[in-house]
């Protein structure tokens, strides 16, 4: 029986296979461990069972020489050679994002919510979302050859269409994507913004970066919403839909204004996309 590990720049979950589902589901802050080792006892602890075994890994971080760390909150280093070392069997290490986009073959209306409906939609399609970063991945073959493509998602260099939005980024230094359209790029615009402009401009980026995945991706079959920064807005009733819809449906090619208006989106309402990724990668 595997465990699974979903390691965000945050938040760290954790869930036993059970054949084929995820169980035993427990979300931890990163930062009151020292490292995966101590928060997978601590899990193993809780669950009664040996802090041994198959274990199955998510991350938001990136490999570099073996191991892998985070461009995030997160200061831990992920090391499959100590890990095993210490009884634990890492049978796969994927991108978080491309780990949830794993999930998305099995998804029904249980699991998410039709934000715009569009029958007959096809191309890949993209799970992408703000959280403490901002990830993106695809998934292209259909269902008879399913292929999933990791991507280094918000950090493509950032784009504006406005003097404001041009503004915005230069104000606060913002390079990339991920940099307006996360949780810490929200924090910064509502730092030198009125609360309602922070966020109109938050939504603006949000849908420019969409357009770009989409058009990028060939992803006309599905755009797939997630990240905790889209929840809390949802939760408080601040996600503005149209304006994000405004902002992905760009103008340009008339053959490209019109597919992204005919690509449906859905919000992925499933907690942990990643942990279900995991057992079908």
């Amino acid at each position: 029986m595997s465990i699974l590990a979903d390691i965000g720049g945050t938040f760290v979950r954790f869930a036993r296979d059970e054949g084929g589902d995820p169980g035993g589901i427990t979300k931890y802050k990163a930062e009151d461990f020292e490292g995966l080792e101590d928060a997978l006892a601590r899990y193993c602890e809780e669950q009664g069972r040996k802090t041994s075994g198959a274990l199955r890994i998510a991350t938001a971080g990136y490999e570099d020489g073996g191991v892998w760390k985070f461009v995030n909150n997160n200061k831990w280093v992920i090391d499959p050679a100590a890990l095993e070392e210490k009884g634990w069997r890492v049978e796969i290490i994927l991108n978080d994002f491309e780990a949830g986009v794993w999930a998305l073959p099995g998804l029904n209306a249980e699991n998410m919510t039709t934000l715009k409906d569009a029958p007959g939609a096809s191309g890949s399609k993209c799970l992408f979302g703000p959280g403490t970063g901002l990830g993106l991945g695809y998934l292209h073959g259909g269902d008879a050859a399913p292929f999933v493509q990791k991507t280094h998602g918000g950090h493509m260099p950032l784009a504006a269409r406005t003097d404001e939005q041009w503004t915005a980024a230069q104000t606060i230094k913002a390079q990339v994507f991920e940099h307006v359209v996360s949780g810490p790029g929200l924090q910064k615009l509502r730092e030198i913004y009125d609360p309602d402009t922070a966020l109109r401009l938050f939504h603006e980026f949000f849908g420019l970066f969409a357009a770009t995945a989409v058009i990028s991706g060939n992803a006309y079959g599905g755009v797939y919403l997630t990240g905790g920064v889209l929840e809390s807005l949802i939760a408080d009733d601040l996600f503005n839909f149209p304006l994000f819809e405004e902002w992905l449906c760009v103008q340009g090619a008339a053959s490209v204004t019109r597919d992204l208006h005919a690509t449906p989106i859905y919000h992925v309402i499933d907690p942990y996309p990643a942990l279900k990724g995991l057992l079908n990668a």
